[in-house]
């Protein structure tokens, strides 16, 4: 069994503090032991025009995170902007129990959002095994290419840390679901919410099982949503629908 969180917000544009604070709040009333998943960028959206200063914030929340994680024994996932050899990319860390233990690079960047012109893509897209869990990183708009999956065939639990535009909303919802049901594993997906900065987003953060059964979902709203997962049900349908040979 594992307990999934979610935390949908509506993240100020470039406040960092205080996007922080509302991350660090809502993780007090999580289970322990649980992973719980944020929105992407959710330290400061897509402010482009503060990018840099942004991206040296980031290792002092994740600083914050390691601590945290550490005190309940959590496992934190979140995307930010960090610095590689190269330059800057869209980054998922997954933080747990005071240690990261990896880091999965966007790959397929938004072009609505022109992520390509302060981003570099990632090239590589692996599985990790977090809380001895085969989990994944699928972030975005990458949940549009369905190749992507063939190299995390084996993920039990799939997390998409989002910020999609509520235009695409209903793309959104459709997408998700048909992914967990594709690739018969968890989908969690975090979205944000509302007005951030000029863009709208969609919300509809969810947790779908293998069959594609909803199991949380809210629209909109600043929530932390919490569901007990049993993973013996990835093994059940992968066995009862062979699918994947």
């Amino acid at each position: 069994m594992l307990n999934l969180a979610l935390f949908q917000f509506r993240p100020i544009l470039g406040d960092v503090d205080r996007n922080l604070a509302l991350v660090l709040e809502a993780i007090k009333h999580v289970r322990g032991d649980s992973i719980i998943l944020l929105p992407e960028m959710w330290q400061c959206g897509f402010d482009y025009q503060n990018i840099q200063k942004h991206a040296e914030a980031t290792m002092d929340v994740l600083e914050e995170l390691k601590r945290v994680s550490e005190e309940k024994e959590l496992t934190i996932v979140g995307t930010y902007p960090l610095k590689g050899e190269k330059g800057l990319y869209n980054s998922a860390v997954l933080v747990e129990k005071g240690r990261i233990v990896g880091i999965k690079r966007k790959i397929k960047l938004f072009p609505l959002y022109e992520e390509h012109k302060h981003f570099l893509p990632g090239s590589e897209n692996p599985a990790f095994n977090v809380h001895g869990i085969k989990t994944a990183v699928i972030i975005c708009f990458e949940l549009r290419f369905p190749h992507l999956f063939s190299d995390i065939r084996e993920a039990q639990v799939i997390l998409s840390p989002s910020m999609w535009g509520s235009r695409r909303g209903e793309h959104l919802r459709v997408i998700s679901r048909a992914r967990a049901i594709e690739n018969q594993c968890f989908l969690a997906l975090s979205n944000a919410w509302g007005l951030v900065g000029a863009e709208e987003y969609a919300g509809s953060s969810s947790v779908y099982s293998p069959w594609g059964d909803v199991l949380a979902y809210s629209e909109k709203g600043d929530c932390l949503l919490q569901v007990m997962v049993d993973l013996e049900e990835v093994e059940v349908a992968r066995r009862l629908l062979p699918i994947r040979d």
